[in-house]
């Protein structure tokens, strides 16, 4: 290259110019090639899955169950009714004619036996009627007395034609109805005396009176109930059955468990002897009567009682409620993989359901795990453990 000098037009020839040697990299001018990027893309591609190898797989949850191996056993279908102690024979007390109670000489709750005099009436009339009964029969006798030897005498002198054929008839006549007479007034004076003991209320036979029906100064008619009485010859346990039980599993004979209400430790057997034939109009059960083999102080007339019937209804499984879950709206339950400790689901069949405790019917097998509780939690081939241990080695 040549310089030109201002003022002359002479070119001066010039050396090419270099730049000075400091040791870096100059950068590649405009119009060079750039080194290639694939290498350092490939680099960092294998940084990132290297870091990913590192990273740990997730560990698969386990989750914890209550569990029960089921069994198949004999069903027995307990039936529990509600009923109350009675008398075995309860007998109403009344007065066999009318008149006014003037004295009672026991209430409810007194112990009587046989003989003894309950109540009285107004005995003003039955007295009278007996004294005039007494009086007429004395009077018949006295007409007796002497209508005997005039038949003896007429008996003598009739064979000497010593009296007419009709004196001796008429002396015979009136002895037999002297007779009469007194057998009849006899028999008034029987019937006064009845009627003056009729005016006391006693005890047919040994018991106890459960009811007085009234009270001292009323007016009570023949036959109206007075008192009510319970003998001794036993208790019953009383019932009102459902249609359902009485017709389908209960029949003369059969046995059942009574337990006190009010005390569940004390029960005694019973024998059903009675089955009302018709429905109660109101409840529409059936009234039923079972013979009671406890005594009075072991369950007193009144107490509520409960019935046990025992009713087999065959073999079932058992399990509790909460072991009871759905699929597509059907029981079902979950079984445990004994091998692989998963879950599943098994549909099962009700063949009935108590306050605490659920009877299967079909649909699981003897031996079988069942999840007792955790259920709603559960999936399809989950994993689980099991928390009663003791459970799982027989």
């Amino acid at each position: 290259m040549h310089s030109r000098h201002a003022g002359t037009g002479a070119s001066v020839p010039t050396e090419p110019f270099s730049p000075p040697d400091t040791g870096r990299t100059v950068p590649a001018r405009k119009g060079r090639a750039f080194r290639p990027l694939q290498p350092i893309l490939a680099l960092s591609c294998l940084s990132v899955m290297l870091c990913a190898c590192h990273k740990k797989a997730p560990v698969e949850e386990v989750r914890p169950v209550r569990s029960v191996v089921v069994s198949t056993v004999f069903d027995t279908d307990a039936e529990v009714v509600t009923g109350q102690v009675a008398a075995h024979r309860s007998i109403n007390l009344a007065f066999r004619l009318p008149g006014k109670v003037v004295a009672r000489a026991v209430s409810a709750g007194s112990i009587v036996h046989a003989g003894d005099v309950l109540a009285r009436l107004d005995d003003t009339v039955p007295q009278q009627t007996l004294r005039t009964a007494q009086a007429e029969a004395a009077t018949a006798k006295a007409a007796l007395e002497q209508a005997a030897p005039l038949k003896q005498r007429a008996t003598a002198l009739l064979p000497v034609e010593a009296i007419s054929r009709n004196d001796y008839d008429d002396a015979v006549r009136r002895y037999k109805t002297a007779q009469d007479q007194v057998q009849a007034t006899q028999a008034q004076v029987r019937v006064a005396q009845e009627q003056l003991g009729y005016t006391r209320l006693v005890a047919p036979e040994d018991g106890i009176v459960t009811d007085r029906l009234v009270e001292a100064g009323e007016v009570v008619a023949a036959g109206q109930p007075v008192l009510r009485m319970a003998a001794n010859d036993g208790l019953d346990a009383q019932f009102d059955m459902p249609e359902a039980l009485a017709q389908s599993h209960i029949a003369a004979g059969t046995t059942l468990k009574v337990c006190l209400d009010a005390a569940p430790a004390v029960c005694a057997p019973a024998a059903i002897y009675e089955i009302a034939p018709d429905t109660d109009p109101q409840t529409r059960t059936y009234h039923t009567k079972a013979l009671l083999h406890a005594s009075r102080d072991m369950m007193p007339l009144g107490a509520v009682v409960t019935g046990h019937l025992g009713l087999s209804s065959g073999t079932g499984i058992h399990l509790p409620p909460s072991a009871l879950t759905t699929q597509d709206g059907s029981p079902a339950v979950w079984i445990v993989a004994p091998d692989t400790m998963r879950v599943s689901q098994q549909r099962v069949a009700i063949a009935r359901y108590a306050t605490d405790d659920v009877v299967i019917a079909s649909g699981l097998k003897a031996g079988e795990r069942v999840v007792t509780a955790g259920v709603q939690a559960l999936y399809p081939q989950e994993k689980v453990s099991l928390l009663d241990e003791a459970d799982v080695r027989p």
